[in-house]
């Protein structure tokens, strides 16, 4: 239960809304502290069993493992009644009208100048003019006990919500964790609609029961009142802590039926039972989970691939076509991670069955020093997927795109790899249902890498299909700065499936990498994807999507960007 109601920004609107209640009430109890703690620790330990190259495949639970050692040395500080935060309104607003401030930086220094700040890795849906942009937020471990009463658990996501097609946008805090003082709510957002009310949220949970038998879980939350609110977290699919972790979450809807949702993830398996056998312990399995009735009831796992030992593979996605059909990729990350090359594989599902994975490309060569982009931030897996379901002539095509360095490399004597790459977005497109895919590659940034020196980095990608049967898409751009450090926001439109794109820059501030900017997350985590939108509903055109960026103060927060 909310203890107060903060509805803490509303873009567009000079000012800052005012809390309604005492921050001094944001402290947390030694039971909380404590709690927390043995659950995070749980955890970490379940990460320390798995080899490096594993731990270095971890999205989500990257920071869950860094927050671990924190918790573990500042997590009584919190019980402090003398820390009360002293909000202040930040200065400035985004720099071009179109561009929307989604997240609320008013208080991100509140509590510390240090730690717990960051809004990254965002996720948007949009039925009618109702739209949600779900996104981690470090800073909600301290706002948690503020929002909500008694001994509950703890949240590391927020989401703002915005009722006028996201015009102007309300930041509503931290996500429900729960009653239980042992959930924690761990990000990796992706939010769905099925009607302009009901939204649900997928991400990362983890809970344990007061004698010590931790879950690894993925969490469904529903709001049934556009985003203003959202109910306890339920477990869509829960395994044991000790030996699993369920990483890198997606969810999608069926827009045949909206009552049909689906729900993949990385298991990064450690059970010295599982079908790899003892002399491979670790396995890496791509799995998916579907209730067919708005979330209440799931399904068990099922299984659309596994690698043993040191292969892997990680960062599934999912698109539904107006038909019913699923299809569910990722990136095979092979046998030498981080080093490349990968490949990108997909399978099908309808009618209750899976179809064999098809190879969508198989020569991806990472970009950057292939797990680090410069400025030294990660770059996991960037890739991202799409289904027309306008009922067009278009209906049913396919498109996947990702951050592709295969155009230019040069040496570099401190590479792990002896070279950088500088990534591309690319695009495939298949027209059949994801059986074929084309004869090669499309790419989708405008401008050539340069034929000497450095060239430049166009990254993190998100693309998505509107009523019209219009792609959209949209990512981060180095090529303004020819030293390939600084970033700025670019997006395109297609209206020939694909085959050509614009190409525009936003017009906001070029930013420096976000990363390592508070205690609470990864010191290489700059995020590692940015959903795109369009109307779940058709019933409007045009594209909308959050993005991470720093604002006056240097520190990461959400805007976001309407493409019409």
């Amino acid at each position: 239960m909310k203890s107060c109601m903060f509805l803490r920004f509303s873009a567009g609107v000079a000012g800052i809304g005012l809390l309604a209640c005492s921050l001094a009430s944001a402290q947390l109890s030694v039971e909380k502290v404590t709690a927390t703690n043995q659950i995070l620790q749980q955890m970490k330990a379940t990460i320390n069993k798995l080899p490096l190259s594993h731990q270095q495949m971890l999205d989500g639970y990257a920071n869950i493992s860094n927050l671990a050692d924190v918790w573990r040395v500042y997590g009584m500080r919190l019980t402090d009644p003398s820390f009360i935060a002293h909000a202040k309104a930040a200065s400035g607003v985004p720099e071009k009208s179109e561009i929307v401030r989604v997240s609320d930086p008013a208080t991100d220094l509140a509590y510390s100048s240090f730690a717990g700040f960051t809004q990254s890795e965002t996720s948007a849906a949009r039925c009618g003019n109702s739209v949600v942009v779900g996104y981690n937020d470090s800073g909600s471990v301290f706002e948690t006990p503020f929002f909500f009463t008694g001994s509950g658990g703890e949240s590391f996501s927020g989401a703002s919500y915005s009722i006028d097609g996201g015009d102007t946008f309300t930041d509503i805090g931290p996500i429900n964790p729960g009653p239980n003082k042992y959930n924690f709510l761990g990000g990796d957002p992706v939010v769905t609609c099925a009607n302009p009310h009901t939204f649900h949220y997928t991400q990362i949970f983890t809970y344990d029961t007061p004698s010590g038998n931790p879950r690894a879980a993925v969490a469904i939350s529903t709001s049934t009142d556009s985003g203003t609110s959202w109910g306890d977290p339920v477990a869509a699919i829960s395994k044991d802590g000790n030996f699993h972790l369920l990483d890198k979450p997606w969810s999608t809807i069926d827009p045949s039926d909206h009552h049909h949702i689906f729900i993949s993830y990385t298991d990064f398996d450690y059970t010295e039972t599982n079908a790899c056998g003892t002399n491979y312990p670790t396995r890496t399995a791509i799995e998916f989970v579907e209730s067919t009735d708005s979330g209440v009831t799931w399904s068990h796992p099922k299984v659309v691939i596994a690698v043993c030992g040191s292969a892997g593979v990680q960062g599934s996605q999912m698109a539904v076509s107006s038909k019913g059909a699923m299809y569910i990729s990722w990136m095979n990350l092979g046998e030498n991670y981080p080093l490349g090359p990968r490949s990108i594989q997909i399978s099908s599902y309808a009618n209750g069955v899976l179809s064999r994975p098809v190879t969508v490309e198989n020569s991806v060569q990472p970009g950057g020093d292939s797990y680090y982009l410069q400025g030294e931030f990660r770059d996991i897996v960037d890739m991202s997927m799409a289904i027309d379901h306008s009922g067009t002539s278009t209906d049913g095509t396919l498109y996947i795109t990702w951050g592709d360095g295969r155009d230019k490399e040069i040496s570099d004597p401190f590479a792990t790899q002896g070279f950088y790459a500088f990534d591309d977005v690319f695009l495939r497109v298949s027209i059949d249902g994801g059986k074929t895919w084309g004869a090669a590659p499309r790419k989708v940034n405008s401008d050539a890498q340069p034929r000497s020196g450095i060239g430049h980095d166009h990254f993190q990608s998100g693309i998505a299909v509107d009523k019209r049967g219009y792609v959209g898409i949209c990512w981060y751009d180095r090529r303004a700065d020819w030293e390939n450090f600084s970033i700025r926001r670019h997006c395109g439109q297609s209206s020939n499936a694909g085959a050509t794109f614009s190409d525009n820059d936003i017009g906001m501030n070029a930013f420096a990498p976000t990363h390592s900017n508070d205690a609470f997350v990864n010191p290489a985590y700059m995020g590692d994807y940015d959903q795109m939108t369009s109307d779940f509903m058709n019933w409007g055109a045009g594209f909308i999507g959050g993005f991470e960026t720093q604002t006056n103060r240097g520190n990461p927060d959400v805007l976001a960007y309407p493409l019409k």
